[in-house]
C-alpha cells in the first residue's frame, strides 16, 4: 500500500504524521519505504540522524537519482528505525518540476514483495512531483488545522484531484490535525465552527482527531521517547491512541490502543 501524505499548507502536520505512520507501521513488523519528496527534509533527517558519513551517502542516494533512474534499490538508505528504509529528499528534485506525471509508479513498480507499505511525505506545493505522488497512491491523507486557509487549500487540492487525479478522488481523505479535546464540547468555540464549516463541504473526513500536543515534535523532531513520567503524559497517549486508529484503518488490524501506546512510541 502507498501512502501520500499532502497539502498545500505548511504547518499542518503533514510530516509528523508521515513519521509516526511509517514508525507505528514499522513497529507492528511490517516493512515499510519513506519516500521524502519535501525539501524541507524533516522527515530525512529524523530517520538518518546518527548514521556515520550519511551526508556523503545523501548525495548519491536521494529521490532525484532514484525518480531520474527509476530505481529504488540504488537509491534506498536502510534508516535507523527498524523495518524502515529511506530514500532521502535532496535539493536537486527541483530539476524534475517538468516531469512526467507516471515517473513515481514506474520507480515504485514491482517493489510490491519488498515492502508492505510506502509513505511519501510532500512539500506543501503542487506541482508535477506532488502530482506523481497523488496518482501513485492507494490512500492520499490531509491533515487538517481549524483556519480558512485549510479550507481553502483543501478545496483547492480537492478541484485539481478531479482535474489531474481523478480515479483517484475517492482514495482522497482529510484529518484534523491540530485537536483539542477541552473545546470538542463547546458549540461556540472557533474549533468546532471550523468543523462544522468543514463537515458540510467535505464528506471524506476521517474520525481521527490527532491532538495538538508537544509529544509529536519531541518525537520527530528531537528524538524524545515518550515516557510514563512525563507531564504531557494524557496528550503523549491521546496522540498515540489516534495514530493507532489511523494505523489500524489502513492496515485493518484490531492492536488495542489503551495497551500498546508506549510500545509504538
Amino acid at each position: 500500500m502507498i501512502i501520500t501524505f499532502s497539502s498545500m499548507k505548511g504547518g499542518v502536520g503533514k510530516t509528523t504524521n508521515a513519521i509516526l505512520t511509517a514508525t507505528n507501521l514499522a513497529a507492528r513488523g511490517f516493512k515499510v519505504l519513506f519516500f521524502d519528496l519535501d525539501t524541507n527534509n524533516s522527515g530525512t533527517m529524523f530517520f538518518t540522524m546518527g548514521i556515520e558519513g550519511i551526508n556523503d551517502t545523501i548525495e548519491i542516494k536521494n529521490v532525484f537519482e532514484s525518480l531520474s533512474h527509476n530505481s529504488i534499490d540504488k537509491y534506498a538508505i536502510e534508516s535507523r528505525i527498524k523495518n524502515i528504509d529511506i530514500v532521502p529528499s535532496h535539493l536537486n528534485i527541483f530539476k524534475l518540476r517538468g516531469i512526467g506525471y507516471n515517473e513515481l509508479q514506474k520507480t515504485l513498480r514491482g517493489y510490491e514483495n519488498k515492502y508492505d507499505y510506502v509513505v511519501i511525505d510532500t512539500a506543501p506545493t503542487y506541482d508535477n512531483i506532488v502530482i506523481n505522488a497523488l496518482l501513485a497512491s492507494d490512500i492520499i491523507l490531509t491533515p487538517l488545522k481549524f483556519s480558512s486557509f485549510d479550507f481553502t487549500t483543501a478545496k483547492f487540492l480537492q478541484k485539481q484531484l478531479y482535474d489531474d487525479a481523478p480515479n483517484q478522488v475517492n482514495k482522497w481523505y482529510l484529518l484534523y490535525s491540530d485537536w483539542q479535546q477541552k473545546f470538542a464540547n463547546f458549540e461556540n468555540a472557533p474549533q468546532t465552527q471550523f468543523v462544522h464549516y468543514f463537515e458540510d463541504n467535505f464528506t471524506n473526513i476521517l474520525k481521527i482527531y490527532i491532538p495538538r500536543t508537544e509529544a509529536a515534535s519531541k518525537y520527530t523532531q528531537q528524538d524524545l521517547r515518550l515516557s510514563t513520567k512525563s507531564k504531557t503524559l494524557t496528550a503523549a497517549r491521546n496522540l498515540a491512541i489516534e495514530i493507532n486508529k489511523l494505523i489500524n484503518m489502513l492496515t485493518g488490524e484490531d492492536v488495542d490502543d489503551e495497551t500498546k501506546w508506549v510500545e509504538r512510541f
